[in-house]
């Protein structure tokens, strides 16, 4: 059941300053069935929320690392206990719009609001800037009577977590900015504009005519014609790949799910997925090998920031401080690797 009831969502705030007519052909679409990465967000959240959930190694990995950053987050603010802690709230601005935030730490009047982002592509900007955290302030304000709020994004598969603060004058500023985009969002002639931030995550970009288009300007172009492009036809073809690469995206997510269906498509089947393996129980699995412990140990691979938990709750330390004994202990067998370069947006 949706709780939003097809109404507006904190969470998308950006993606409509971006795209104020994404909001009004997005409800015209049914609810995106998600994906194996939302599902592992999904379960990650579970558990991090308290639910007792069994997550794989990825995913146990990913929730160590989160909770990490969050006992340096307490640890930097250095407020001391909550008076109370409120764990996956959705929160109502009238009946317009809503979020549902992952966890909000009290003390008195101020709050600590935080948000949980498990995938490997970050949001791009620090908790200053971010939109979705800025209207999740604007809620707290409004449902709970605050009159100063501190916001943290906890990405850390993507970037280091970032806080921002928002005293009561800076909640008043955010509140006027936040309605702004919910105005222009809900007029009735709000206007599409493609973008990657605005397509990326639209239920509706196969459906969405300026997304189509941006498609229809790349496709005249051959891959031998780009050598001779400019730096600034580079630039700005590189936008337009990124909406038209979601809107390819969302085709292909179409077909599938009316192949499952038992629908047909013309020149496409479904084909049975990759299966993998794992074992949840290392030393179960030691003692039914019988096996010389070394080569044993030489298949398993460690989560660094687990060992890192464990060793902070084994001798009593902030995760601060245990991060940096850890390094220092195993800095002989601790390997750090840097990939290739990549690509990102300038801010």
């Amino acid at each position: 059941m949706d709780e939003r009831a097809n109404k507006m969502s904190g969470s998308a705030m950006a993606t409509y300053a971006d795209c104020a007519g994404k909001f009004q052909l997005e409800i015209t679409c049914p609810p995106s069935e998600g994906g194996a990465a939302a599902d592992m967000g999904t379960r990650i959240h579970a558990y991090l929320a308290g639910e007792e959930i069994t997550l794989n190694d990825e995913e146990q990995g990913i929730a160590d690392r989160c909770e990490a950053e969050y006992g340096e987050i307490l640890e930097t603010l250095d407020f001391g206990a909550p008076d109370h802690v409120t764990v996956e709230k959705r929160l109502w601005y009238g009946d317009i719009w809503s979020g549902q935030i992952d966890l909000i730490l009290h003390w008195g009047d101020k709050v600590l609001i935080i948000d949980w982002k498990t995938g490997r592509v970050g949001t791009g900007n620090a908790a200053a800037d971010n939109i979705q955290l800025r209207a999740y302030a604007v809620l707290v304000r409004k449902n709970l009577n605050i009159k100063e709020a501190y916001v943290a994004i906890v990405q850390p598969m993507a970037q280091k977590y970032t806080i921002a603060h928002y005293d009561e004058s800076d909640l008043i500023a955010a509140e006027t900015q936040i309605q702004g985009i919910v105005e222009a969002a809900m007029h009735p002639e709000a206007p599409r504009t493609p973008s990657p931030s605005a397509c990326k995550y639209c239920r509706a970009k196969a459906i969405c005519p300026e997304a189509g288009g941006v498609t229809s300007e790349l496709a005249v172009f051959t891959p031998a014609q780009v050598p001779a492009l400019s730096n600034e036809s580079i630039a700005d073809f590189l936008e337009k790949a990124d909406v038209v690469e979601a809107f390819i995206e969302a085709i292909r997510d179409e077909a599938k799910t009316r192949l499952l269906k038992g629908e047909e498509i013309a020149g496409r089947k479904l084909q049975a997925g990759r299966t993998s393996r794992s074992i949840e129980d290392l030393s179960g699995a030691f003692e039914r090998l019988g096996i010389d412990s070394d080569q044993f140990l030489s298949a398993c691979k460690v989560s660094v920031p687990s060992l890192e938990k464990i060793f902070a709750a084994s001798n009593d330390m902030k995760p601060k401080e245990a991060k940096a004994k850890l390094e220092e202990l195993l800095s002989e067998v601790l390997v750090t690797k840097t990939g290739s370069p990549i690509m990102v947006r300038q801010k």
